[in-house]
């Protein structure tokens, strides 16, 4: 089992949260890799993991393709650096995942069903309907991808939030539209917690809770900026009636670009 932290050089000081939570959560046996284009932080590195540094940190794709040429199994799981596992995470589970995505030559297989698939296979698993534009194919969340596959992505070059909305409308996962996949439920239970530069309150509690210190000199976000962020309550709702299949066609009739 891979695991590759997508990270670059000037996020060096949330390594050790991230590294903290891993440690206590993740199942034994994992090589990780943390990709960290940029100036070289070999210093700042978690015990255990396997650093790799190219050199200048040219673009979120250029430096993810960098990465992923260290890698050496066809198959690995993809996390961004500011990911805060949260529960213990069950090792069958993740095995499970990988002998389904093998076993259909499958191309991705996210970890957590946000946003949830669109066809159920059965207790396990969905598919994601590439074919009918739903939001969100190719989303950063935790995922099990083919390495060739992304690869093929990546050489689009898009920034994160492009690979995000646009990767999964490409011609290279039309040809493999049959091939995308999510969990019913969330095998892997974590929190995002650095937004724009910024650590989120919430990480003061996780870290008081398990009495470890944050070396950082970055700022909070406050109560007030957070609630200015997040989507309006009646937003949310409304959007959450709208099934993933109609979503971008909503969006389209309202003229905004899809997700």
């Amino acid at each position: 089992m891979t695991l590759l932290i997508a990270s670059h050089a000037e996020a060096h000081d949330i390594w050790p949260v991230t590294a903290h939570f891993l440690t206590k959560h993740w199942p034994d046996g994992c090589k990780i890799f943390l990709g960290a284009n940029g100036v070289d932080r070999s210093a700042c590195v978690p015990g255990g993991w396997d650093y790799i540094n190219e050199g200048e940190d040219l673009s979120f794709s250029k430096s993810l393709l960098d990465y992923l040429g260290h890698v050496e199994t066809d198959y690995l799981i993809l996390m961004l650096d500011d990911f805060a596992i949260l529960e213990d995470v069950d090792p069958r589970k993740i095995q499970k995942a990988f002998r389904f995505l093998r076993e259909r030559n499958g191309v991705y297989l996210r970890l957590v069903p946000n946003p949830p698939g669109t066809r159920r296979i059965d207790s396990d698993f969905s598919r994601i309907e590439v074919e009918k534009n739903v939001p969100y194919i190719t989303s950063l969340q935790m995922a099990l991808w083919k390495k060739e596959f992304l690869m093929e992505l990546l050489r689009y070059d898009f920034s994160p939030w492009d690979f995000e909305t646009k990767a999964g409308r490409t011609d290279a996962a039309r040809r493999h539209q049959d091939g995308f996949y999510v969990t019913n439920e969330p095998w892997v239970r974590y929190t995002h917690f650095v937004e724009k530069g910024k650590f989120y309150p919430l990480l003061k509690k996780l870290l008081e809770e398990e009495k470890i210190p944050l070396r950082s000199d970055r700022p909070f976000w406050r109560e007030e900026e957070i609630k200015k962020m997040r989507e309006p309550f009646f937003k949310s709702r409304l959007r959450a009636l709208v099934p993933p299949r109609y979503y971008n066609i909503l969006r389209k009739l309202l003229g905004k670009a899809p997700l």
